[in-house]
């Protein structure tokens, strides 16, 4: 397979350099805008546009696209307030003359005010949880180029050929390494939280809590392994990796094992820096465990199969 990977990383320009040089198959990059006007499913933005213009000219220099992440799920004002929709739309014809490629997006409004006055590629968020052929149709006719479903739609197999098949001149990205829990139900109030905070803790310390208590969950969650790509051959060759508060060392050892298609390492560290210091899951150890997924129904106590497959193989380190 011919490898797209779409890399999210902190704004620094060193950062970003690392990220370019580390493999030929980053093709677009994405980070936070100005966090005043807009937003985003991570609390990392810029103090000004200014910031970006030289790492948007690196990434330009190296034929990769660079892309804002505006995926905020709320905190836009009433249409009449026009004043400020007004210089929203001042906002995205800047990003736009700036030379930015495209914008990650949540909002069906902001959609609509991109494709309406600008040129810019949308990607419709996975904040936006497209689950369904139907919804994805229904973004695509918002405007969007790029679709990335919900992480749960991840082991979907059917539903996601379904969803390419059908898709009329978008395409489907998916996220191989979200360290959420599947079917997370703290998910979407945190991405509004984020809409109106930096706080991170108050929901972070509920999905780990019950990771530590419930660590095969590990495994029940939505991460796709380096070695499970070929899968998806025939929906899609552009993946997300997640990245934008990652450790850049790790962000880059993450990309190395996509790019490879294996990992011989510790499964919890392509999606989790802090609970792989806990928990030691030899990646290799999983071969297979992708079958399962795409024909589990997800009502883990009448399945335990993962349970008994953690239990089997797992060592806990701690550090």
């Amino acid at each position: 397979m011919s490898l797209y990977l779409s890399v999210g990383y902190n704004g620094n320009i060193e950062d970003l350099k690392r990220i370019l040089d580390s493999s030929d198959r980053v093709k677009s990059v994405y980070t936070g805008g100005v966090s005043d006007i807009i937003r985003g499913g991570r609390p990392q933005y810029v103090d000004s546009l200014k910031v970006l213009e030289d790492q948007l000219k690196l990434a330009k220099r190296r034929g990769v696209l660079f892309e804002l992440a505006l995926n905020a799920p709320c905190g836009f004002r009433d249409f009449s307030n026009k004043r400020w929709w007004q210089m929203l739309k001042g906002y995205v014809k800047e990003l736009e003359d700036m030379g930015i490629d495209g914008v990650i997006v949540s909002h069906p409004f902001l959609m609509d005010l991109i494709k309406s006055y600008t040129q810019l590629k949308i990607t419709a968020s996975t904040i936006c949880e497209i689950m369904s052929t139907r919804s994805a149709l229904f973004y695509e006719e918002l405007g969007a180029d790029v679709i990335i479903p919900s992480m749960n739609l991840n082991m979907n197999i059917t539903e996601l050929k379904l969803m390419k098949t059908s898709l009329k001149t978008a395409h489907i990205r998916l996220i191989v390494n979200e360290h959420c829990l599947g079917d997370c139900p703290w998910r979407r109030f945190h991405h509004a939280h984020y809409s109106h905070s930096d706080v991170e803790i108050d929901y972070h310390v509920h999905c780990k809590r019950t990771y530590l208590n419930n660590p095969y969950l590990l495994l029940t969650n939505n991460v796709i392994r380096p070695e499970d790509l070929c899968f998806y051959e025939d929906i899609t060759n552009d993946f997300k990796i997640v990245g934008r508060l990652v450790p850049v060392n790790d962000l880059i050892n993450r990309i190395k094992a996509y790019e490879a298609q294996y990992f011989d390492g510790n499964y919890v560290e392509l999606f989790d820096t802090g609970l792989s210091s806990i928990f030691n899951i030899p990646n290799r150890a999983l071969d297979g465990l992708i079958e399962k997924k795409i024909h589990c129904n997800k009502v883990c106590k009448e399945c335990g199969f993962c349970k008994g497959l953690y239990d089997s193989i797992v060592k806990i380190t701690r550090r």
